[in-house]
């Protein structure tokens, strides 16, 4: 493991650790909580952190601390590609789905500059926004979006967060958020509402928000996407590179 992809590690440590109401260590990890919002996936987790689980006791780990808090989902994070790679056939013959992340760190100058001017703006100036982004998610259903916007709001209070705008029209069109832990940053949430997609707002943003943590002296400025998916590519072009891959496994129902 690469000094880099260690930081990251410790960064999302720390960030889950102070987002979370409880921690539950087992023998491959942390599990982490946050009571006020049991439907959320990511934010109800076991994270494995060694490479020598059986998936069988990883499965037991999944059902006796999440089910013992009376969570009908199952998300299981694993930082050692190899073992998730080892462990995956097993984990999916049990009922789980995968989704590889990239971690990505950046390294490089953007291939071109951003198209678009960019404000930083409170959390209540965009909450409009990211409550259509919410409701435009299915299967978010009206309550569970405004609880989701809620809880982005304890986030904001809690990381510091900074976030970033375009508008279009003089109305907010896309965002990402931007909190640094220590010496470390990362980029967050970008979004940008289907109809102003490919105008160049992620690019805008995101360029923002490395521009505001480098001005803030970040070591480190991280980003994490879908392994499968188009914004990794965008953000390759902006100059992160890939720095290792985490695999997070997720069962919707214990049933």
């Amino acid at each position: 493991m690469t000094g880099v992809l260690a930081a990251f590690r410790a960064f999302d440590t720390t960030r889950m650790s102070v987002l979370s109401t409880r921690t539950v260590a087992f023998d491959g990890g942390t599990a982490y909580f946050d009571d006020a919002y049991p439907e959320r996936y990511i934010s109800n987790v076991l994270i494995v952190e060694t490479a020598d689980m059986s998936a069988q006791r990883l499965v037991r780990a999944a059902d006796e601390i999440l089910g013992s808090a009376g969570l009908a989902h199952r998300r299981i994070r694993i930082r050692d590609e190899a073992a998730a790679v080892r462990l995956a056939p097993s984990l999916r013959a049990a009922g789980y789905t995968d989704e590889r992340v990239a971690v990505m760190v950046l390294r490089r100058p953007p291939d071109r500059p951003a198209a678009h001017p960019v404000e930083e703006l409170r959390f209540d100036d965009v909450r409009e926004l990211t409550e259509e982004i919410y409701r435009r998610e299915p299967p978010v259903t009206p309550a569970t979006m405004t609880r989701f916007v809620a809880q982005h709001s304890r986030w904001d209070e809690i990381l510091g967060t900074r976030r970033f705008v375009v508008r279009l029209d003089g109305e907010p069109a896309g965002q990402c958020e931007l909190y640094a832990i220590e010496r470390d940053a990362q980029i967050e949430y970008v979004d940008t509402l289907e109809e102003h997609r490919g105008r160049g707002i992620a690019r805008a943003v995101v360029l923002a928000a490395v521009d505001a943590a480098r001005s803030d002296g970040a070591r480190h400025v991280f980003i994490c996407a879908d392994d499968d998916d188009w914004p990794k590519a965008l953000y390759e072009r902006l100059g992160f590179d890939p720095i290792g891959r985490e695999w997070e496994f997720t069962r919707a129902s214990s049933a």
